[in-house]
């Protein structure tokens, strides 16, 4: 049907600071724009902390269920929504599948969800093709893949990234700082050991950039990630850019973004 309203929905977890939402969510909602011209970018974010801090900022920030509905209200007919998350867990089923299927008989030409980062067998390879070289590995080091993991059920997506990571001969040790998921950084630290590794790059696996990251990886108190590593006698450069960073990666969306337009026949 020609003429009709599309919006392309990116909807992430949000980010509270400025200069890593710009530097990720902002950049990858651009990319869209440029690579899908027919269709209108917008952001959701499915943090209900996020978006009140940003609305505290004076920052504009809706939530999908929000967003949905003024896309309907103002004649939208076809939505795809992209989640910028990158596994299929917890805030993927119940903040971006669960608003999508409530609103899907609010758009004539249809409603879509396109697939998180880690979601076939294949995207754990292009992930890491797209991640390793921007990161810029020195010789004799090995990376650590900081990510966050899940609160209430094991995500074992971090360990199928481990094992692809694994079956190529790469030098890459992936944690979650998630107490109750694992690998946690007690088993990385293990791995490490019997590599004998001794020089480290600490990366977040992470979206963007924020408190996880400038305290839970590299913080200077003796808890963050950093901290424990050197104790452990490592030594450890750090990379503090989240993957949205990383133009590579965020190319990755536009690839979802394809494969989704293709499945529903778009």
């Amino acid at each position: 049907m020609t003429g009709q309203k599309q919006a392309l929905v990116l909807a992430s977890f949000g980010v509270s600071d400025a200069a890593a939402r710009a530097a990720s969510l902002d950049a990858a909602a651009a990319l869209l724009q440029q690579e899908f011209p027919a269709w209108q970018v917008y952001q959701a974010y499915t943090s209900n902390f996020i978006r009140k801090r940003l609305v505290a900022a004076g920052v504009q920030a809706f939530s999908l269920p929000e967003l949905l509905t003024q896309l309907a209200d103002a004649g939208f007919a076809r939505v795809l929504v992209q989640p910028s998350h990158l596994t299929p867990g917890e805030e993927f089923d119940h903040k971006v599948c669960a608003a999508a299927d409530e609103a899907a008989a609010l758009f004539p030409a249809g409603l879509a969800v396109g697939q998180p980062v880690f979601a076939e067998p294949a995207d754990y390879g292009r992930v890491l093709d797209a991640v390793l070289p921007a990161l810029g590995l020195m010789p004799g080091e090995e990376l650590v893949l900081f990510g966050h993991g899940s609160p209430h059920r094991h995500n074992p997506v971090y360990e199928r990234l481990q094992q692809v990571a694994d079956d190529r001969q790469l030098p890459v040790h992936v944690g979650v700082l998630e107490p109750m998921d694992t690998p946690n950084l007690a088993m990385v630290r293990e791995r490490l050991r019997q590599r004998g590794s001794r020089k480290l790059l600490l990366a977040p696996l992470l979206l963007s950039g924020g408190s996880h990251v400038t305290r839970d990886m590299a913080g200077s108190n003796p808890d963050s990630w950093q901290s424990q590593l050197v104790a452990a006698g490592f030594a450890v450069r750090t990379d503090m850019r989240g993957l949205g960073e990383h133009p590579a990666f965020r190319a990755l969306y536009a690839q979802k973004v394809r494969q989704a337009l293709a499945a529903a026949k778009w």
